[in-house]
């Protein structure tokens, strides 16, 4: 990771403010029982002004965007656990080799950066002098070994997408078979290596199938049409890493079809090679050779979670991105050249398998650096009061990550402060923690324990909040429900434009409440009895759909919309068959850009969200029962829950030790 040195301004003002299992069965659903607002434990003790002050601070430039890793994101963290010692809630982290007061309150888990080392990675080509059928050199004697350089002749897939393998070396040689798009279709009985034997080889692939095609052009119109007006430069907002991809057209993979790898593997090849997109084409001929996944940038490295690597559904083989110079070497003199191959598959026209000259080899060596790093969810406790009771939990959650540093012009505001995605959330989930705290040592104690979770790495792809689910420190059938905060922050008051359709944002004295439709009728009850006799906001379920349809969640032409309920920390714990609830006020033309700033605060909004979402926690924490999961739950849900249950998900693990360089 690319260090910094630690400015004098953030040391004064970290000074400064830090003073300041799913299928158990469930017991009988609750009974919701209004009650009067002084009934909802200290939740009127949250006030306006401390919300504004930790948001200034979790917002400030200082932070420099929260990234995880960074300097930043360690700082919101202590901060956080500064404040948690001092209101006296119980540590939910690490409970040995800790140092100082404040380790305690940290949930670690590793990070590691990989990168390729472009000195040491090569990849050659060696063929008869002439190439088969004759050409340049043709009556030269012996094979010819021509070497091509990463970064601008080839580079490799791995490690830079939700789902894609992790990147890891490799060195790989062979004869080679062109295969056409790779992709083995059951329903429309594609399959590219009929009659070719490519075991041991390594094969070639062009193009993908018409239908992804479609489907990508489809949600490029989409974004377009939604964007109406372009990104200022270097402050484009990009894509939320945690939403759900559409599905694929040809079902399940592994099951209906093979990608290009998976087939590569089950056929006993030993790595692909793809020929480059004019996007690809475009990046090597600017490359800086940085090399692979990991690469810097204003935010150093990429880094992924180890113990959170995804699980591959089938096996698969390398996979390399071959420049023009490298295909038109591997196709010289065959019976098609590189350019009717990439034109070919430019125009979706389909192409014939076929074996290259038995004289033709490749060979790649693909060198990888490790870098270790750390990350750090932030948890604190509130014992319940029933001997038995506390033994169950209501978990509050926000996430206390943001995206990092611009690529701005020099001396332009680079900062993305995030201050309502999701500095909004981590300062009510700080309120909350304070009014709970307060409330008890007052006497005014919920029957069962709270948890207070700031997750890391939400911006990465829900990391924290998998970690916590995957490696629960309680025991994961004893949590009650989740009540997710997440951009809370924004309203669109008088004057409001936004040119994305796609983004739906509440009025003042509204919020959109996402999850208890799809997940719990009786969390929806409790929700609205609450909201009906305290802060009486208006409840808005127009993200709390699966199935988006023109009145919900829609995109306009997409017909997927934005799936919110797929894109926050709660899906989670949904997929443990835990009640959910998410709060959110929407999107806004300032979401992931550096004008996400805390000047642009609705903090009147801010306070009646914060005082409606402690109210249900209380009534959550104090009831006779408990939420059920709702019978009838998505498809997509239902799949990912026999996801996690299948890779073993919820184990009560203790919580590690502090890791290198974890703050104290």
């Amino acid at each position: 990771m690319r260090r910094i040195p630690v400015s004098t301004s953030l040391v004064v003002a970290l000074a400064f403010y830090a003073g300041v299992t799913a299928s158990q069965a469930r017991p009988k659903a609750a009974k919701v029982v209004a009650k009067a607002a002084a009934g909802y434990g200290n939740s009127e003790a949250i006030t306006e002004l401390e919300l504004k002050a930790y948001e200034y601070f979790l917002a400030s430039d200082q932070l420099e965007g929260r990234n995880l890793p960074s300097r930043g994101f360690d700082t919101a963290a202590l901060y956080v656990a500064s404040h948690l010692a001092e209101w006296g809630l119980k540590p939910g982290g690490s409970t040995a080799n800790t140092n100082g007061p404040l380790q305690p309150y940290f949930m670690p888990f590793e990070l590691v950066s990989k990168r390729v080392v472009v000195a040491e990675s090569k990849a050659s080509v060696t063929a008869p002098a002439g190439g088969r059928g004759g050409g340049p050199g043709r009556g030269a004697t012996g094979p010819r070994t021509t070497d091509f350089e990463y970064g601008r002749d080839w580079t490799v897939a791995g490690g830079g997408g939700r789902g894609a393998p992790p990147l890891e070396p490799f060195e790989v040689s062979g004869n080679l078979v062109f295969v056409g798009n790779g992709y083995v279709i059951n329903k429309t009985n594609t399959n590219p290596y009929a009659g070719l034997d490519v075991k041991g080889k390594i094969v070639v692939v062009a193009g993908l199938p018409a239908e992804i095609i479609a489907q990508q052009e489809q949600a490029a119109a989409a974004a377009a049409a939604g964007r109406g007006t372009a990104a200022p430069a270097g402050d484009a907002a990009p894509a939320p890493v945690s939403a759900v991809p559409p599905p694929n057209p040809f079902g399940e993979p592994c099951i209906d079809f093979l990608t290009p790898e998976a087939a590569a593997a089950k056929n006993g090849a030993v790595a692909v090679v793809s020929f480059a997109s004019f996007q690809q084409l475009t990046a090597m001929a600017n490359s800086n050779a940085g090399g692979g996944f990991g690469g810097g940038g204003a935010n150093g490295p990429a880094y992924r979670a180890p113990k959170l690597q995804a699980h591959l559904a089938c096996p698969v083989v390398p996979s390399v991105t071959a420049g023009l110079p490298l295909a038109i070497s591997i196709f010289q003199g065959e019976k098609k050249s590189a350019s009717q191959i990439f034109y070919a598959a430019g125009s979706n026209i389909k192409q014939d398998s076929f074996a290259l000259s038995a004289d033709t080899k490749i060979s790649f060596h693909l060198a990888v650096r490790s870098e270790p790093g750390h990350a750090e969810n932030v948890v604190g406790i509130i014992e319940g009061s029933d001997p038995v009771k506390k033994n169950e939990y209501v978990v509050f959650s926000a996430h206390l990550d943001h995206i990092g540093l611009a690529g701005a012009d020099p001396g332009a505001h680079n900062v993305n402060n995030g201050a309502d995605d999701d500095a909004s959330g981590s300062s009510a989930l700080m309120a909350i923690a304070r009014a709970y705290a307060e409330g008890a040592a007052k006497g005014i104690r919920p029957e069962r324990s709270v948890i207070f979770l700031w997750n890391a790495g939400e911006e990465k792809g829900l990391l924290g909040s998998q970690y916590f689910n995957e490696y629960p420190p309680v025991d994961i059938g004893k949590l009650v429900a989740n009540l997710n905060i997440d951009m809370i922050g924004r309203t669109k008051g008088s004057g409001f434009t936004d040119p994305d359709t796609a983004h739906v944002l509440a009025a003042p004295g509204e919020v959109m409440v996402v999850g208890p439709n799809i997940s719990s009728d009786d969390l929806e009850k409790t929700v609205e009895t609450v909201n009906d006799s305290y802060q009486k906001l208006v409840l808005n379920h127009f993200y709390d759909v699966t199935a988006p349809d023109k009145t919900h969640d829609n995109l306009g032409p997409q017909p997927r919309g934005q799936r919110i309920f797929y894109r926050s920390d709660h899906y989670n714990f949904a997929k443990m068959g835990i009640p959910i609830v998410f709060f959110t006020t929407g999107l806004h033309p300032d979401y992931h850009r550096v004008t996400d700033t805390p000047d642009k605060i609705d903090f009147k909004e801010m306070l009646v969200v914060t005082k409606t979402v402690s109210a249900v926690g209380w009534v959550l924490a104090t009831q006779p029962g408990r939420p059920k999961l709702n019978t009838k739950l998505p498809e997509q849900l239902m799949k990912d829950m026999k996801m996690a249950q299948d890779q073993g998900w919820g184990k009560l693990t203790p919580v590690m030790a502090p890791l290198a360089n974890e703050p104290q």
